[in-house]
């Protein structure tokens, strides 16, 4: 029996204000998902190449790189930190692989490649931890010092690698099907960091330590120990990027990596990780890095200038920033 009340009064989700609010926080809240969807949809009118599947692993083997800086940078950015030197440090690793690959074997280079930036990633922790540095600064220390001394080991040139055909195949230029393999290899460890971010006891510590390092420490999680780890992390993704880099060129070469860092960066907080941190997905992540290759590609496909790709790419970054701040201020009036 009717109590004289209608639909849209007892549910006011479906008023037309309401609905439309609805819709917008939606959008806001999947602004990456909504971007790349649109971008898509725009870029396969604009060329009949782009949905090719040669295009799309083309895409996704130029962007491996800077997707393995953007997952560490997705662990730092949620402890609520930053790091500069992602491309420097891959640039430092091809410089040592090359150097070292004739001395070791593929896998003792692999093995001294991966703790290099290790190193340095554990550098840039301590320094943060131990040496109240703050992480922008202690990062962009890094970051030159690091350049600097792949210049040093290479003395300023390019350095040709003596690499294994097993080494090349698996890290630069072979294929499982019709997938690159420097591709399968960066999606596994987007798999592996997904579960390990949303899933596992450390992944849970490192967002208690981005949102609340104060209640994280009172709770018994060791803060500290924490931060040095992401950053180490950091590192070690930085330097597996530079094995990709050395697999796929065959060279070390100490000015490689340049503004990766800040393409990590930007695919980070188009994900809709906040600088704030405490919050963050590696699957968004992912997300954030497909917008800006596909931006990439389509304006190369579409033959844009160098130089407008380079202005789009400033522009990216500043959008992705000025959500990232509006996200942020909804969720604390929400709060």
């Amino acid at each position: 029996m009717s109590n004289g009340t209608n639909l849209s009064e007892r549910t006011p989700m479906f008023a037309k204000g309401n609905l439309s609010a609805t819709v917008k926080d939606l959008l806001l809240r999947n602004i990456a998902v909504t971007g790349l969807l649109v971008l898509i949809i725009i870029s396969a009118f604009l060329s009949p190449y782009f949905l090719t599947a040669d295009n799309l692993f083309n895409v996704l083997r130029q962007w491996t790189m800077v997707g393995l800086i953007a997952i560490g940078l997705t662990f730092v950015i949620i402890s609520g930190g930053i790091d500069l030197s992602g491309g420097a440090v891959l640039a430092l690793a091809t410089v040592v692989g090359a150097l070292s690959a004739p001395l070791v074997g593929s896998a003792g280079m692999i093995a001294v490649v991966i703790l290099v930036g290790a190193a340095c990633g554990y550098i840039n922790g301590a320094l943060i931890t131990w040496g109240k540095v703050p992480p922008f600064v202690a990062t962009l220390g890094m970051m030159t010092a690091a350049r600097g001394l792949a210049l040093i080991l290479s003395e300023g040139r390019t350095v040709t690698a003596d690499l294994a055909p097993e080494f090349v195949f698996a890290f630069g230029r072979g294929y499982l099907g019709p997938i690159p393999m420097p591709v399968l290899l960066t999606a596994i460890v987007f798999i592996v960091a997904a579960v390990t971010l949303k899933y596992t006891v450390y992944g849970r510590h490192v967002c208690l330590v981005g949102d609340n390092p104060v209640g994280a420490h009172r709770s018994g999680i060791q803060v500290q120990g924490v931060i040095r780890s992401v950053y180490t992390l950091h590192g070690v993704l930085a330097a597996m990027a530079g094995l990709l880099f050395l697999g796929r060129l065959g060279v070390g070469e100490p000015t490689g990596g340049m503004l990766f860092e800040l393409s990590g960066i930007a695919a980070v907080v188009i994900g809709g990780t906040p600088f704030v941190g405490g919050v963050g997905s590696i699957l968004l992540t992912f997300v954030g890095l497909m917008v800006i290759g596909l931006t990439y590609n389509i304006l190369n496909l579409l033959s844009v200038s160098p130089y407008a790709q380079d202005f789009a790419r400033g522009v990216i970054i500043v959008v992705a920033v000025m959500f990232s701040i509006r996200r942020e201020a909804r969720s604390r009036v929400r709060k």
